[in-house]
């Protein structure tokens, strides 16, 4: 009885975590900024995941953790923060701690509530107007 309990409680706790991990696209992708819009918006294509500090990333990058933190930056610039997504494919983006090195123009941030859009390898932000 015992081991059918368990057995009972080990398949709910995966069947949980795997609905959990559904309802997120954008954990554990990275994404390479293609264009930064005037009007807030944002073209992004998928990149390689980084690993954080070892890689240095020499390009433009948005990168989302299964744990609600994101990493932004370039070479020089690095920024962590958290998001968090929402129901009709609203994610709300916090900055958070950032450095930079001296020399280093900072890239333009992402910050607020953003209507997201994924189509095979692209990821598109629009600023939501509240």
């Amino acid at each position: 009885m015992r081991k059918l309990i368990f057995t009972f409680i080990i398949i709910s706790f995966s069947f949980i975590t795997n609905v959990n991990a559904q309802t997120n696209p954008l954990a554990k992708t990275t994404w390479e900024v293609e264009k930064m819009n005037a009007d807030g918006s944002a073209t992004f294509k998928k990149a390689k995941w980084i690993k954080f500090p070892e890689e240095e990333p020499k390009f433009n990058f948005l990168q989302f953790e299964a744990d609600k933190k994101f990493h932004t930056g370039t070479s020089c610039f690095h920024m962590m923060g958290t998001y968090s997504v929402y129901e009709d494919n609203k994610v709300e983006i916090s900055e958070g701690m950032a450095d930079m090195a001296g020399d280093c123009k900072e890239p333009k941030a992402l910050n607020g509530t953003y209507q997201f859009k994924i189509d095979k390898d692209r990821l598109e932000l629009s600023p939501v107007k509240e």
